[in-house]
């Protein structure tokens, strides 16, 4: 029997260098024409706003593996055409958090164990090239931005009970977004980009069964490193910062894999 998914979480509108929960309402301006062939600037962001809304849905598994998603539905839910919602659909299926099945729906897709293992493997590999991949420095105003999230972070930590997945995948989604526009390889950017989007719903999924505030602080203390690397330009550092502490969380979810 199909997975339904659940009514759509109502958070506020996060930066724009993420990925957002819930939509703004669309202004006329900025919908898709409707019947129209051409793709004006709305409709792009009309795409790309589902897309990055759906994919956040689906990492923090508010949209479970073997969920069933209607295109009608989301075309509602936005006040779209179904047409930016197909776009941001083949996107997803692109890569591999759904899977179109033509005349039934989009199925949400789960990552198998032998896959994670590929996707984990691939990540340490590739995230220790950020420093040698024609890196760029980032602007202060994006320093101050990653900032932010470690004062986000600490509010949380210091916060009494269970922090909030959807926000902590927020500050995730910031901060991995920020400490990408050091890489200057449009390829090497893609493929760590895809590989962490294809990764992420399983570890926020495996973070209901663990001490979550804990998580937390071990994300505050990479932004904390990071920044120490990026107030000197030590590319190779960053890499290597983010490269500790994937292997390090993988380390703390091998029991919880083995079960």
């Amino acid at each position: 029997m199909p997975v339904p998914s659940r009514p759509s979480p109502k958070v506020s509108q996060i930066p724009a260098e993420t990925a957002i929960l819930a939509p703004a309402p669309s202004s006329n301006s900025d919908a898709e024409p409707r019947g129209s062939g051409e793709e004006s600037p709305g409709f792009r962001s009309n795409a790309l706003l589902i897309y990055e809304t759906m994919r956040q849905r689906v990492a923090i598994r508010h949209y479970p593996p073997g969920a069933w998603l209607k295109e009608q539905e989301i075309a509602a839910e936005f006040g779209v055409s179904r047409t930016p919602v197909r776009q941001a659909l083949q996107q997803l299926e692109t890569e591999g958090l759904v899977e179109i099945k033509n005349g039934v729906g989009v199925l949400v897709t789960e990552v198998d164990d032998a896959a994670l293992d590929q996707i984990y493997l691939l990540r340490l590999e590739l995230v220790a090239l950020i420093g040698r991949a024609a890196p760029r420095p980032i602007t202060p105003a994006d320093l101050d931005a990653i900032r932010a999230v470690a004062e986000d972070l600490k509010r949380m930590i210091a916060a009494p009970g269970k922090p909030d997945i959807a926000t902590f995948s927020t500050h995730c989604e910031v901060f991995h977004n920020l400490v990408n526009k050091v890489i200057g390889s449009p390829m090497l950017k893609h493929f760590i980009e895809v590989l962490y989007h294809q990764a992420d719903r399983y570890w926020y999924g495996w973070m209901e069964h663990t001490d979550s505030k804990r998580e937390v602080e071990f994300l505050h203390n990479e932004v904390q490193e990071t920044l120490r690397a990026l107030e000197v330009n030590d590319f190779e550092a960053v890499g290597f910062v983010r490269r500790n502490h994937i292997s390090m969380m993988l380390a703390r979810m091998a029991e919880f894999r083995k079960r």
